[in-house]
């Protein structure tokens, strides 16, 4: 089980990794990773996670994922010492409350994730998609712009566009008429 977040993943670390996957998934292991929805869009970690279900594991998306977690057989979590700064190394645990834990966070997150060969549902005219209705929330909360895109592994210029078009379908001058309206709407 995995977390991916951030979007797109470098070419080299994918490379990498598919030696080691397909030997894991050979010796059948289950594999299951959640990657960022922003992951989509990039055409190399796409094709990658693509590979990845041929080969017979199993990939989803989310609009907003923890930071990165593996965790082995419910008995051993690998999480980053520094969500950003990852090369600072990783903490490897098997308190059972401790993997508990974090396997509960990714069954949560798993049960509510779209898997990567479903079509992602199509919002209705107004109705915000998910990654919209995220974007509310960490705008809502108080993040900038640039934080909101880090955090949804997009870029800023796709933040202020999805911005503008939600802005656009509530009939808002500002953003903070925007905020009012999703609040209005139930988004909020």
């Amino acid at each position: 089980m995995q977390f991916l977040p951030g979007g797109a993943l470098s070419g080299a670390s994918l490379e990498a990794s598919r030696r080691l996957d397909r030997r894991a998934l050979a010796c059948g292991i289950e594999m299951r990773s959640v990657y960022q929805d922003s992951a989509r869009n990039d055409p190399t970690t796409l094709a990658y996670a693509r590979w990845l279900t041929e080969q017979g594991g199993q990939v989803r998306t989310s609009p907003l994922l923890p930071p990165r977690l593996l965790i082995f057989d419910r008995a051993v979590a690998v999480v980053p010492i520094d969500p950003d700064l990852s090369r600072l190394g990783a903490l490897c645990t098997s308190a059972p409350g401790i993997v508990a834990s974090l396997t509960s966070l990714f069954e949560q997150t798993w049960d509510s994730a779209i898997p990567l060969g479903a079509d992602r549902p199509r919002p209705s005219d107004t109705r915000p998609t998910a990654t919209e209705l995220e974007l509310l929330k960490l705008l809502a909360s108080g993040m900038t712009d640039e934080a909101a895109a880090k955090r949804l592994g997009v870029s800023l210029r796709t933040v202020r566009r999805q911005m503008s078009a939600l802005m656009e379908r509530l009939h808002a001058t500002s953003r903070f008429e925007a905020g009012l309206k999703a609040a209005q709407h139930g988004w909020l």
